[in-house]
């Protein structure tokens, strides 16, 4: 059993055939959040998502800019749309997760690692469930089982933001 490295969540391919979907946005001010953070639109500032999102705009393609004013700065998000696949490592808070063939189609919660400030699929949350595991990203000598492994998912259309009504 191995450890994975952990990596900011990226968007891989789409689903559907089509493009990933970009859009940009203007930052709120001083923003500190890093590559691959989900990000939300409040009062029409892109910021980064707190604890278990009740809406995700999409993920951060760079790191939050620290503007001294909301919309100082502009940022492209890759939107949460669920015909898009994105990677991310499976792990939990105590960052010891094993992956398993289980997690397969599988609903977990997103957490932000405290030390690196990435976020991660958060294998101890299935209440508050924001992605759905679909495969394994093996690389190397990758294996299912190790230890903070990387995983393909897709975000929960009920909780993107750009899809509500």
């Amino acid at each position: 059993m191995a450890t994975s490295p952990r990596i900011a969540f990226t968007a891989v391919r789409s689903l559907s055939g089509m493009g990933i979907v970009r859009q940009d946005f203007k930052e709120a001010a001083s923003t500190t959040f890093k590559k691959g953070a989900p990000l939300v639109v409040a009062s029409g500032y892109a910021n980064e998502c707190g604890a278990d999102p009740a809406l995700i705009l999409g993920i951060a393609t760079e790191d939050g800019q620290g503007g001294a004013a909301a919309g100082d700065k502009s940022q492209t998000v890759i939107m949460a749309h669920p015909t898009t696949l994105f990677l991310g490592n499976l792990s939990n808070a105590a960052d010891n997760a094993v992956t398993a063939q289980t997690d397969i189609m599988t609903g977990y919660g997103i957490l932000k690692h405290a030390g690196t400030g990435k976020w991660f699929v958060d294998k101890g949350e299935t209440s508050n469930k924001r992605v759905q595991v679909w495969d394994f990203w093996l690389q190397d000598t990758e294996v299912i089982g190790d230890i903070r492994g990387r995983v393909l998912f897709t975000f929960d259309p009920d909780v993107s933001q750009g899809l509500q009504s």
